[in-house]
Parts: structure tokens; sequence; C-alpha cells
């Protein structure tokens, strides 16, 4: 879990690392505060998970901002919270937009923005709740990641809860995280000072002052230990969400599959369906066993790294210029970079780094040619550009599955396997 909410930091605009360091800052919150161990899980899944929501409003805020989300919302973790803050992040982030369209976009700001703004997060807080409970999380933790953008004085979003309407885990993982965050960006010293200033506005003053006692004992400094994660692992020792099957595997990642899904409104169900095909495929070719998980894995798993991508990139209409696609084409090393950081995941992370490879070494991120790539990677290779095919994009229509097949028979050979696209006609509901 741990290593899969690296991919979250990325689409928060936050550093590798930042869901794991609050982890520890809050779980030594908590220990200071008194709270009994057994809360230690909650602890570490709230602020594990605490963005699992975030790729769900990505596409919106470009859309309201009009600028890169990743770089608002890292912008935004240490700006204030008002819209003429926001609105200010906005147009110095377009600095070659027309003077009349950012004359406009602040006079949209201004009538609507906070109502959008609202809506924004009110769908970010709500979806985070529903992937928790997806993974396995107690009701608790899922209502305490709804809360988490609550502020202490009631001007938070998107509810306005106030003071102790507000849980006691939203609380400790949210102070737990703008010190982190403050940290890693401006400084330990600005990060003590933010927090104080904020006791009593943002955070629970309750809060403020043993985390700012911890932080005079060296608290920051504790995150560079070697032993960080050893200690953040141990708040879940008996491994209240089990990873001890098949199943559970599973829902895991389908869950992070549907968090790279909501990241736009062009890929749906995307990674789900290309699951769905990528496994009739294996099946059909004679795969079974872990050959066959994996490759269910992998498909679920594939786009990860896109949740590094910038909606401002994935949404486009237009051509992308070259910088842009050389961002795209980041994505598959981004997805192997987070997965192999999972040892049961070797495997799956190879199948996901490969499936915009060619066969004739034409295709990115490594160049692979055809022996290079096995049967698992390949299957996925097919079933990826089938279902993007079949699918509606930004910049054309969805194709009819005849012509979609149709055109991937003239690529065989050179970008797909043939053998694979000779047994998409025998896998049923191929794009149900």
């Amino acid at each position: 879990m741990a290593a899969l909410s690296v991919a979250l930091d990325l689409t928060e605009g936050q550093r590798a690392g930042h869901a794991l360091h609050t982890a520890y800052l809050a779980l030594k919150l908590a220990d200071r505060i008194g709270l009994p161990q057994e809360t230690g899980r909650a602890v570490l899944y709230t602020a594990l998970l605490k963005d699992a929501g975030c790729s769900s409003n990505a596409a919106a805020v470009t859309r309201i901002f009009g600028i890169n989300d990743q770089e608002l919302k890292a912008r935004q973790s240490v700006a204030g919270r008002s819209m003429l803050a926001m609105a200010y992040l906005s147009i110095r982030s377009l600095p070659n937009e027309p003077l009349p369209l950012q004359l406009r976009r602040l006079i949209v700001l201004a009538l609507s923005g906070t109502r959008e703004r609202r809506a924004v997060e009110e769908l970010r807080c709500e979806r985070g709740a529903d992937i928790a409970r997806k993974i396995g999380c107690s009701d608790e933790v899922a209502q305490a990641i709804m809360d988490l953008h609550e502020h202490w004085d009631g001007r938070g979003l998107p509810r306005g809860l106030r003071g102790d309407a507000i849980p006691l885990l939203s609380r400790i993982v949210t102070i737990s995280a703008g010190l982190d965050i403050f940290a890693s960006v401006r400084g330990p010293a600005v990060a003590r000072q933010v927090v104080r200033e904020r006791s009593g506005s943002w955070y629970d003053p309750d809060l403020t002052a043993p985390l700012l006692e911890l932080c005079d004992g060296g608290l920051l400094d504790e995150l560079a230990s070697p032993s960080l994660k050893e200690y953040v692992f141990s708040a879940d020792g008996d491994r209240a969400i089990a990873f001890s099957d098949d199943a559970h595997i599973d829902r895991i990642a389908s869950a992070f599959a549907d968090i790279v899904d909501a990241k736009s409104p062009w890929t749906g169900r995307h990674s789900q369906r290309v699951a769905a095909i990528a496994e009739g495929l294996a099946r059909r070719l004679g795969l079974s066993g872990d050959r066959l998980r994996h490759v269910r894995i992998g498909a679920l798993l594939h786009d990860l790294g896109k949740l590094g991508v910038p909606n401002t990139i994935l949404d486009k209409t237009e051509p992308l210029a070259p910088e842009e696609w050389a961002v795209i084409k980041r994505h598959p090393q981004l997805s192997r970079e987070i997965l192999r950081q999972i040892e049961l995941f070797a495997a799956v992370a190879e199948i996901a780094a490969c499936h915009h490879e060619r066969l004739d070494g034409k295709g990115y991120f490594r160049g692979l040619s055809a022996e290079s790539l096995g049967l698992s990677a390949r299957v996925v290779a097919v079933a990826d550009v089938f279902e993007a095919m079949t699918s509606e994009r930004p910049y054309r229509p969805a194709m009819t599955e005849e012509r979609a097949l149709a055109i991937m028979r003239k690529s065989s050979g050179d970008h797909l396997a043939a053998e694979v696209i000779a047994a998409l006609s025998d896998v049923d509901s191929l794009a149900a």
C-alpha cells in the first residue's frame, strides 16, 4: 500500500513518499496524545489513502483554473484557502494567456468559483472514501478521508464542519500532512511557524502544541531515518487489510485502477476493460495460474504512471507538442518504478512497463523488440490498443470493433502480436 501511495503523491503534485511521511508524523502524534495502540491501524490507512480521491477532480480543476492540475495542487498546498489566492495562482501560471481571457477567467472564478470548488472537493472526498471502502478499510477510515479538508474554524470543505464535529482521525492526519508539505517545500522552520499560525483556524489547537513539542525533539529529522518504514508498518502488525490471497490483491489492484481511470473523463473504466479483455485473451492462449493472475493485475495497473501526467496533456484535443509527448512517454516507466517496489509485483511491473512497446522496437519507453516481449506483455498491449480504439477520446470518436480489428490486423507483426490479435475474435464481450 505504501508503494502504491506514491502514485497518489504524484497526482497531488507532491514528492514521492509524502503519504508515507504523513503516516509517520500522524502515528507519532497519535502516540503523543495517548491514543490506544489499536488506533494506529486507522491512522496508518487514513494517511496512506488520504489522496485516494485526488484523481477524480483533476479534470475539473484543469477546467476551472485552466492550468496543470498537479502544479496548481502543489502550489495550493502551501497557499491560502481564499478564492483570491487560487485565482492569483491561476493567472500567474498562465503568463502567455491573452488579457481578455485572463479577465474572463477571473470573472468566472469570482461569480462561481467558490461553488465549483466546493463541488470539486466534495467529489474528491466522496471518491476517496469509496476507494478506502473498496480496498477493505473500516468505516472510520473512510469517514476520516471524507473529512480531511475540513478546518477547525469551520471554513474548510466540503461540508464546513467545525471543531470536534471533525473526526479526530481527520484532524491528526490533516495537520501531519500540512507539516510534511511545508517542511519539504519551505523548510522545517517555516513548517513549524505555519502550524503555529494555523492553530485554531485550520488545525485543532489541542494537536498543534504536542506536534510542535515533537518537532522540538527532532521529529522532522526522523523522516530521513532508514527505520521509518518499519515503524509505520508496525502499526498494522496483524495485517487487518489482508493480502493473503488473490482476491484481496485483486481488490486493491482494482481500486487503484479506478483511481487511474477517474483522472480523465475520457478513460471511464479503461483499466477495468483492458483487464477483462486481457484476461480473456490470456485464457484463450493457454495462460493459467500465476501467469494469468499477473496478466490481470498488470492490465489493471498498466496506466498507474498516468497519475503523474497533467490533465492539460491527457485531455488535450489538439496534437501534442514534442515536450508533451515526452511527458506521456514517461508513464510506463513511472508504472514500472512504482510497481517494482512491491515484491509480489515483480512480473506485474514488467508487464505494465511494456504496454506501449512494439515488436519492431519502435515503441516506448525502452524501445524493446520482439525477443524481449513475452506473451503476457503482448496480451496486455493488444488489449490496451483494442480498448482504446473502441472508446471515445478527446481527439476522435470511438471505432466499431470491426474497424478496430481491421486496423490492428494491418499492424500485426511489426506493432502487435498476430497470434494475440487472432485470438481477439474468440473472446466474448470484448468491450462490455
